[in-house]
């Protein structure tokens, strides 16, 4: 549906004037890579043929300033107020996914028609079944403009669709400027680096780079004989995903969801990660995860700004399967939604696009009251109403506001409420529920912790009759179940 020479390319935006709206559409690799050509086709079944999918920012970093590549840079019609895309950087994720062993590229901007709502919305529902059937996933952290050095920041995993793109692929690898050749850099794990074109690119495994960053300094680095090598500079850090005394979370939660991808504790991560992570539109933090949480919502029914319902209707498509409720106590540092209690009120952005959270300090950086590194066990399962009223059967107990100062077997505290008491049935302002259990993941990057003040309970006050709202979380002792009538 569309064959151009690189030559050819003019200043006006690229139309695929002769594609058909609700098809699969991927550029041949080799075209790309070796012919100068951008050579799209088109199928209407996802291709047999081994694929690679592009992760990347729409509005990344600046080309360098005095750096001019003979290729040029284009837009894509119905996209052309972001980021042009840059040929040589086409070029370069081409080669990644040929030596990833895949004959197509699947690139959102190219292969979506970006400006056909119908289309965009037919290939939404169906991003997570064509990330999940790749080979190959291939992330350019500072967008398509130009190569990112390990050392540069990037946005790539502050934005909502970087998240999906990171899990449902089988194997995904990070894209950078690299000049060293094939090499590993070591800390407590080791992380292959694997030339893409010589003096210009490389490639690592995605999961370990992130691992890599959370370390900082302490790494060296060795060639494929273990001959050690000079580190590119003496200050050298891995930033490509931000800088870890301000993002340490974002990151680290990352890595618990690729961890736990497939098993239980894997929505607490995502949940998490998506609060930590930033839209064009709100509702398309919840359509950005809601393949990877099995469940299909009807984009068109969904205005723009409606995070909320998408949120509650994503719930819903959850609940309906029997999955737990993994979204219970993702951030106990905040304050509950208003109108969803059992969810943190959503993030606002700053001037700089990051998220920001509401506590009753104010408003924080999300990195810096968000809870990573643990998840929930055995939350509740049960329904929920269109309203966002999450119905469930578990342990509960009377409480009351304390002004006790110390905690005991009957009095507990909560970091966001105060102290409370545990009192006869009935005979409280509030009612305490059991929720679940605090467990750490288990990732060999990071040590083990042992924490007796494991029970998670969601204080609830009644504010109808038989509708409740939460108004915080405390972590309790075993030992505070075992008093009063649970």
């Amino acid at each position: 549906i569309l064959h151009i020479a690189f030559g050819d390319i003019v200043d006006q935006a690229l139309a695929l004037n002769g594609a058909t709206a609700r098809r699969f559409r991927f550029l041949d690799v080799d075209a790309f890579a070796h012919k100068s050509t951008i050579h799209v086709l088109e199928y209407e079944d996802l291709p047999l043929l081994p694929y690679a999918v592009t992760s990347y920012v729409w509005r990344g970093l600046p080309p360098h300033p005095n750096v001019k590549s003979p290729l040029p840079r284009f837009h894509v019609k119905g996209c052309e107020k972001d980021d042009p895309l840059s040929v040589e950087m086409l070029r370069l994720v081409s080669l990644a996914a040929e030596q990833q062993g895949c004959k197509l590229l699947w690139l959102d901007a190219l292969c979506i028609l970006q400006a056909d709502e119908d289309d965009k919305g037919w290939q939404i529902q169906r991003m997570y079944d064509i990330y999940r059937s790749c080979k190959e996933c291939i992330v350019a952290p500072g967008g398509l403009q130009r190569l990112t050095s390990l050392t540069e920041e990037t946005s790539w995993a502050t934005r909502a669709w970087t998240l999906q793109e990171a899990i449902a692929p089988p194997s995904v690898k990070c894209l950078f400027e690299w000049d060293r050749g094939d090499c590993y850099i070591q800390s407590n794990m080791s992380m292959e680096v694997k030339e893409i074109e010589k003096g210009v690119a490389a490639i690592a495994n995605l999961k370990t780079t992130l691992e890599m960053a959370m370390k900082g300094r302490g790494v060296s680095m060795h060639d494929l004989k273990g001959n050690e090598m000079k580190l590119p500079s003496e200050d050298f850090k891995i930033r490509l995903f931000g800088e870890m005394s301000r993002d340490r979370p974002r990151v680290r939660e990352l890595i618990d969801a690729m961890d736990m991808k497939g098993k239980p504790g894997m929505y607490t991560a995502i949940w998490r990660c998506s609060f930590m992570r930033s839209a064009k539109f709100p509702v398309d933090v919840v359509f950005s995860v809601m393949g990877i949480m099995g469940v299909t919502l009807d984009t068109s029914i969904f205005k723009k700004e409606d995070r909320l319902k998408a949120t509650i209707a994503l719930m819903q498509g959850i609940l309906g399967r029997g999955e737990h409720a993994e979204w219970l106590a993702i951030a106990t540092k905040t304050l509950p939604h208003p109108e969803l209690s059992t969810l943190p009120v959503f993030p606002v952005l700053d001037a700089a696009y990051r998220p920001l959270l509401e506590t009753k300090d104010g408003m924080k950086d999300i990195g810096d009251i968000m809870d990573s590194g643990w998840r929930l066990a055995n939350t509740p399962t049960g329904i929920m109403n269109a309203s966002g009223y999450f119905r469930f059967n578990a342990l509960a107990t009377s409480v009351k506001q304390s002004q006790q100062e110390t905690t005991s077997a009957t009095v507990f505290s909560s970091d966001t409420t105060g102290n409370w008491e545990v009192v006869p049935q009935g005979s409280g302002s509030h009612t305490a529920v059991l929720i679940g259990q605090w467990e750490q993941y288990n990732n060999g990057a990071f040590g083990l912790l042992v924490n007796l003040w494991n029970q998670c309970l969601m204080i609830l006050k009644e504010h109808d009759v038989g509708k409740f709202s939460n108004v915080g979380y405390a972590f309790v002792k075993e030992e505070v179940l075992q008093t009063g009538s649970w």
